[in-house]
């Protein structure tokens, strides 16, 4: 017996995995050894390494992750429904928007000497949004979807710089994406923001509602056919020019522009400066909306919901090792990346609306120890003797 047997049902990630029919993918050892993978991910101990997981052999997990016959393009597209389904169901039933929210993370590695037999596939140079300067390492494109408070990892995939652009990746992900119900919205920070996803976006029946760069051209009525950068445009803007909103706690001075930029899309576009730096160019930020009906405040209040792909990295690397991996093939990385969804999806669906994801990680590891305790108190009062508990529990 293994630890996972021991766990209550409440807290049984074999049952959460059958749950999605995921024995339908997998034989019966694969499933083990994703269900002992994804126990042992909850824990305190794991870091990243297959050498954390215990009760395994890390060749046999090796070989589960780089070479075992199991489909995980079929598995990950059955995820995708399965929280497509989840939150436009949501979004029916509250009335409130879908976000479709788009961003990558850096992973850095060691760059390996020229005499290595057998460096890690898919290494690169990339920029680090972090770091400010190209890193040797992996990038993960993400995209996950929120609504009503919920968000959920839809793809997390590495981008393989060889095959396609970041852009043409997004659209491939984007485009299986069905119409939402109601109201979407694709968010995006500045380095995805270009005429190719605006169009998208439109066609798959969402509006795209993101950052823009400050030296984007657009063409207010004195500036055309040329246009004017909108950083140079700023300088032109006086305090009268202005609105005052505040979204949350903060106050902001905004210039609403309406009309075409560089590539005939016709937008909203939104200067914003916080109160207290207006007109200072480091403070100056831009949002584009093809949404015309929003108002600035709506525009920044509904930016404001990309912050929750910024808490999934952060999350996934602190509780999950996304940084720390140390796995050599392209599709061994896919894998554990399709892992990182599970697990998170898991521990999301046990998360209460006061509860953050830490915390309810961290109460998940409480309730599995209670489990372990329970279990050699009940195995105590039955008589077995302490080494037979050892032994099952695999600390003989």
């Amino acid at each position: 017996m293994f630890i996972e047997g021991i766990l209550s049902d409440d807290n049984s990630i074999f049952k959460f995995l059958r749950g999605l029919d995921l024995d339908l993918f997998l034989s019966k050892p694969q499933f083990n050894h994703l269900t002992a993978f994804l126990n042992h991910m909850t824990r305190e101990s794991y870091d990243g390494k297959i050498s954390n997981v215990k009760h395994r052999h890390r060749t046999s997990l090796g070989r589960f992750l780089n070479k075992s016959q199991w489909e995980c393009d079929a598995i990950s597209t059955h995820l995708q429904s399965y929280i497509t389904s989840y939150i436009y169901n949501r979004s029916q039933s509250t009335g409130q928007p879908v976000y479709v929210s788009i961003d990558d993370m850096t992973c850095v590695k060691t760059k390996p000497s020229s005499q290595a037999s057998h460096p890690i596939q898919g290494c690169g140079w990339h920029f680090s949004h972090v770091a400010k300067r190209q890193v040797y390492g992996h990038q993960f494109v993400a995209v996950v979807l929120s609504c009503d408070g919920i968000t959920l990892p839809y793809q997390l995939i590495p981008y393989e710089k060889d095959k396609a652009s970041k852009i043409e990746l997004v659209q491939q992900i984007l485009k299986t994406l069905p119409t939402p119900p109601l109201k979407g919205y694709f968010l995006a920070d500045s380095w995805y923001t270009c005429t190719s996803l605006l169009t998208l976006a439109h066609d798959e029946g969402f509006a795209y509602l993101g950052a823009v760069k400050t030296n984007r051209v657009i063409f207010p009525k004195g500036h055309r056919p040329k246009g004017i950068q909108l950083k140079v445009f700023a300088h032109q803007l006086n305090l009268k020019d202005l609105d005052l909103v505040t979204v949350g706690s903060t106050q902001y001075y905004t210039y609403t522009y309406e009309g075409r930029i560089k590539g005939g899309e016709l937008v909203k576009i939104i200067l914003s400066w916080p109160k207290k730096t207006v007109f200072n160019e480091k403070t100056l930020r831009c949002f584009i909306s093809q949404d015309n009906q929003l108002s600035a405040k709506q525009i920044l209040k509904h930016y404001t919901k990309r912050w929750p792909i910024e808490t999934f990295f952060r999350d996934t690397k602190q509780s999950f090792g996304l940084a720390n991996y140390q796995i050599r093939t392209l599709k061994g990385i896919r894998r554990l990346m399709l892992l990182i969804q599970l697990v998170y999806l898991y521990i999301h669906q046990k998360k209460t609306n006061h509860q953050s994801f830490g915390e309810t990680l961290r109460m998940h590891q409480i309730e599995c120890y209670r489990d372990v305790i329970k279990f050699v108190h009940d195995q105590t009062r039955h008589g077995m003797n302490l080494s037979s508990i050892f032994e099952t529990l695999k600390v003989a």
